[in-house]
C-alpha cells in the first residue's frame, strides 16, 4: 500500500527504493525462560517513531479515500450548500451523505477497501447521526465490519477536545468553553511558570482584596512545599510509589479524626502509604529475615501482594469477604440516600457526616443528583441478604454489584465495585466500563435509560 501511494503521488523512484529498504526486514520474536520463538516478519503497518512515518500513513489513507470519494458526489445540505462526502484527519474519517442508501454503499465500499489493505474499522469507536427534516432519527443505524455503529445519542463521543451528542444546538458550547478556559488558566498558574494569569474578578472592598492576596500567598507557599515534597518522593522507588496513584482521591484527615483514631490504626495507615509494613520482602530488606516468599502461594510477599495479588488468598475467599463488606456499606448508604430524595424538586441537597471507623466524610452538595425525578427507586445488591436484581438484569450472564431501578421512568443504574491496589485503579475502572458496555447498549435498545458507574476503593 505504501508503494502504491508513493507511485500515485509521483515520488521519485530512487526515494521509493530507499523507503522500501528502510521499512523492509522488520522482524520480531518472543523469548521466555523456557523457550525462544523463531523470527516473525512484520508485514502489516508502518513503524512508528520515524519522521517519515506520519507522512506515509497520510498518503496511504488519501489513496484509499480518493478511491471512494467521487462515487456519490457532493452532499446536498439544502439552500444551495454542498459538501464533499468524505473528510479525514489522519485515521479519523467522516462520511456526509444526503441519502441513507448512499451512506450504506459508501460504508460497504470503504469496508472492502480497508479489507483489501489488510486494515479494519473499529465500530465501537465510531459514531453515527441521522437527521430527517431537522430532527434526529434514532431508528436509522449503520453497520461496518459486520458490527453496528453506535449513535451519538446512545454513546456521546469526544473528538478534538469537543463532545458530540444528539443535540443539534450549540447553546452549551459557550459555557463549556468558559469552564475549560478557567480550568486551563488555573492549571497554568500551578505549573510553576513565571507570571500570573488570574481570572477577572469584580471590584471589591479593601478587605476583600487583602484577603484574596493573603489567600494567594498561602496557596503559593503551600504549592511550592507540595511540589518539593513530591519531587523528593519521586526519587524514592519504595516510599514514593504513592506518586503513581493518579486516580486515587486524596483522603483528608482532620486533627479531630486523628485524635480519636487508635494509635495502631494511624501507624498502619502511614506505613501502608509508604510501603513500610513488615511484609516478608521488607523484612528481608531490613535484615530481619532470609526468605521473602509468601507462606500461602510461595510468591514474593510485598504489601501489594498481601492486599490484592495472592492467588491462594483469592481462592480462599479473603478478597471476596473484604469486597462484600465494602459492598454492604456502599449499598446501605445508597439505600438510605434514596429515601432523602424529593422527586418534585429540581435540585437536591444531601447533607450529613458518614463515619468510617473513626474518620468522617462530610457530604454537602447542592446540585441535581442521579436519583432525582422519581420516588420508586429499588436498590438491589449482589449479596445474600439483599433484594434480588430485576428480571431484565438476571436474565443476562452479568451480575452487577448494585442495581438501582425505577419502573416508572425505566431507569437502571448499575454500580460495580472493585477493591484494587491503589496503583491499579485506572486499569480496574477501564476494565469494568468495557465489561458492562454491551449490557448497557442492550438495555438502551430495550427502551431503558441505563448507566454503569464503576467505583474503586483502594485495598489499603
Amino acid at each position: 500500500m505504501i508503494q502504491l501511494a508513493l507511485r500515485v503521488y509521483h515520488v521519485p523512484e530512487v526515494i521509493q527504493v530507499l523507503l522500501d529498504d528502510y521499512f523492509s526486514g522488520f522482524r520480531m520474536r518472543f523469548s521466555t525462560i523456557n523457550y525462544t520463538k523463531s523470527w516473525i516478519n512484520l508485514e502489516v503497518g508502518i513503524a512508528m517513531g520515524y519522521t517519515i512515518s506520519p507522512i506515509l500513513f497520510v498518503m496511504a489513507m488519501e489513496v484509499i479515500l480518493k478511491a471512494e470519494e467521487g462515487s456519490p458526489g457532493p452532499s446536498n445540505l439544502g439552500g444551495g450548500c454542498s459538501m464533499p462526502p468524505l473528510k479525514a484527519f489522519m485515521d479519523d474519517t467522516t462520511i456526509i451523505c444526503s441519502k441513507e442508501d448512499e451512506t450504506r454503499r459508501m460504508l460497504t465500499r470503504l469496508d472492502d477497501l480497508m479489507s483489501w489493505c489488510r486494515m479494519e474499522f473499529k465500530p465501537k469507536k465510531s459514531r453515527s447521526l441521522s437527521i430527517r427534516r431537522g430532527k434526529v432519527d434514532e431508528a436509522t443505524t449503520f453497520t461496518v465490519a459486520e458490527q453496528q455503529i453506535p449513535t451519538v445519542s446512545q454513546d456521546p463521543v469526544k473528538s478534538l477536545g469537543r463532545w458530540y451528542d444528539s443535540s443539534t444546538k450549540d447553546t452549551r458550547r459557550g459555557a463549556e468553553t468558559l469552564e475549560l478556559a478557567s480550568e486551563s488558566l488555573l492549571a497554568i498558574n500551578k505549573c510553576g511558570l513565571q507570571g500570573d494569569l488570574d481570572q477577572p474578578q469584580p471590584n471589591g472592598g479593601q478587605k476583600q482584596k487583602a484577603k484574596k492576596k493573603r489567600d494567594m500567598i498561602i496557596d503559593e507557599i503551600r504549592n511550592k512545599k507540595d511540589s518539593t515534597r513530591v519531587q523528593k518522593a519521586i526519587q524514592q522507588p519504595q516510599q514514593g510509589h504513592w506518586t503513581n496513584w493518579d486516580t486515587a482521591i486524596q483522603r483528608s484527615l482532620t486533627w479531630n479524626d486523628i485524635w480519636h483514631m487508635a494509635p495502631l490504626r494511624i501507624s498502619v495507615l502511614i506505613r501502608s502509604a509508604y510501603d513500610l509494613l513488615p511484609s516478608n520482602a521488607n523484612l528481608v530488606r531490613w535484615g530481619k529475615k532470609d526468605d521473602p516468599t509468601c507462606s500461602l502461594c510461595q510468591g514474593r510477599q510485598t504489601t501489594e501482594h498481601v492486599l490484592s495479588s495472592c492467588k491462594v488468598a483469592l481462592s480462599q475467599g479473603r478478597y471476596t469477604w473484604r469486597h462484600n463488606r465494602v459492598l454492604q456499606e456502599l449499598a446501605s448508604v445508597i439505600s438510605r440516600a434514596k429515601g432523602e430524595i424529593h422527586p418534585s424538586s429540581t435540585s437536591s441537597t444531601l447533607g450529613g457526616v458518614k463515619k468510617w471507623h473513626g474518620g468522617s466524610i462530610t457530604i454537602n452538595t447542592h446540585r441535581k443528583g442521579l436519583l432525582d425525578g422519581c420516588d420508586d427507586w429499588v436498590v438491589s445488591a449482589d449479596l445474600p441478604e439483599w433484594e434480588r436484581h430485576p428480571d431484565v438484569i438476571r436474565k443476562t450472564a452479568l451480575r452487577p454489584d448494585i442495581v438501582i431501578y425505577s419502573a416508572s421512568t425505566q431507569q437502571i443504574i448499575m454500580v460495580e465495585l472493585t477493591v484494587p491496589y491503589d496503583s491499579r485503579m485506572k486499569e480496574a475502572h477501564a476494565f469494568k466500563e468495557e465489561k458492562y458496555l454491551d449490557l448497557t447498549k442492550e438495555l438502551k435498545k430495550d427502551g431503558y435509560e441505563a448507566k454503569v458507574i464503576p467505583v474503586e476503593i483502594g485495598a489499603r
